[in-house]
């Protein structure tokens, strides 16, 4: 992986951590974390699979904060199509106030 690549990565999960303030933004879930664990204990999660947008869709409108329990359930949706409850991309984007429309946008200014 490049060093610019690295780094475009690495601004994704530093501003979705962030913005979530080190808790798993999942429904229902309590998981908090701290600036020091969050790379170890959250995963910066790409709504939209990051091959269907513009760049990767490394963009904190595409991402948001979650534990592992709740990425298992998040990729449930990449990986079957049929979401769980309180995780299709539809809900995710709503609880970070974004949209598909909103994370395209984004994206495209990546390039």
């Amino acid at each position: 992986m490049s060093a610019e690549k690295k780094l475009i990565r690495g601004r994704f999960r530093d501003a979705v951590f962030a913005r979530a303030k080190y808790r798993c933004e999942g429904p229902g879930c309590s998981f908090r974390s701290s600036p020091e664990r969050a790379v170890e204990e959250l995963d910066a999660h790409h709504i939209t699979d990051r091959n269907e947008l513009p760049n990767g869709g490394y963009v904190p409108e595409n991402g948001i904060s979650l534990c592992a329990a709740c990425h298992v359930k998040a990729e449930h949706f990449h990986s079957t199509g049929t979401a769980l409850p309180g995780f299709s991309p539809e809900e995710l984007y709503r609880v970070v106030g974004s949209s598909r429309e909103k994370a395209e946008r984004a994206s495209r200014r990546l390039g």
